[in-house]
């Protein structure tokens, strides 16, 4: 029921509208009384504290729900000739996270990454400065792996079973996909990205240099509203296969980031 002077309080407020609408004023007054439930203090004795209201921050979502929303993509070409979707594999709150271009003919089969040749050659690449993909204690040691597209880009997608059909993801193919890589990163919150490649390089960095220009160098990397985070680009396993005198290079590379860790964590 409302009091007596609550009616008042109404018609007072009714009366004070319409003056300032009959003089063109009425729109900051309106702004005023919202101001004014905005900042709205809850008299004392109250349980609740007397602060302004503000908008709950959006928090990151899960990669389960990531993984939910991405679905069985057919956003773009790749989708349709894709085996299986490569989503990615490892410890959900990584402090190292590794981003090659694109899943290949054995990840296209097993729905993981890096698990054919070139996989195995990441696997001995981590294991040299005491990483993995498997989960090890420490926690902070077990990484995180993932591709920019999800789905295996084929030089001819009419023939999924043909060996050595693999090319470098489209820069359109990588833009469909990279709004769902930038919520794995903010998902996860890594304190280091490697990036493997320069498909994976380009996509992530504003440059139009080789990846030979730009590997081993630490960049305070930000997109959006992710980051900063330290990146450091290298070349891809596969890469090093067909050129195993880049693997001196590599290697470089690789012990600036066991360095970073070390300082991070200097008695693990």
């Amino acid at each position: 029921m409302t009091t007596r002077k609550e009616f008042n309080d109404i018609v007072h407020g009714l009366r004070d509208y319409l003056e300032l609408h009959r003089t063109g004023t009425a729109g900051h007054w309106m702004k005023h009384e919202r101001r004014k439930k905005e900042q709205k203090v809850v008299p004392s004795g109250s349980p609740e504290r007397s602060v302004p209201v503000r908008k709950a921050e959006k928090t990151p979502m899960t990669l389960e729900a990531i993984r939910e929303e991405l679905g069985e993509c057919r956003r773009c070409a790749l989708g349709k000739s894709r085996i299986k979707l490569v989503y990615g594999v490892g410890n959900p709150k990584a402090c190292v996270m590794l981003i090659g271009e694109g899943p290949g003919y054995q990840e296209d089969r097993q729905g993981e990454p890096f698990v054919g040749p070139a996989g195995k050659l990441l696997d001995k690449i981590l294991e040299s400065i005491g990483l993995s993909r498997q989960k090890v204690d420490p926690d902070w040691k077990w990484v995180y792996i993932t591709n920019i597209v999800k789905c295996h880009p084929m030089t001819d997608p009419t023939n999924p079973d043909a060996r050595g059909n693999d090319r470098p993801p489209l820069p359109e193919e990588s833009d469909t996909c990279l709004p769902f890589l930038l919520r794995q990163i903010k998902a996860i919150g890594p304190t280091f990205i490697v990036t493997l490649g320069a498909s994976a390089a380009k996509t992530l960095l504003p440059t139009t240099q080789g990846i030979m220009g730009i590997r081993g160098k630490w960049v305070d990397w930000t997109r959006e509203d992710v980051g900063p985070i330290r990146l450091i680009p290298t070349y891809h396993p596969a890469a090093l296969l067909r050129n195993p005198n880049w693997k001196k290079d590599v290697w470089e590379d690789m012990k600036k980031l066991r360095d970073e860790l070390h300082k991070l964590h200097p008695s693990s």
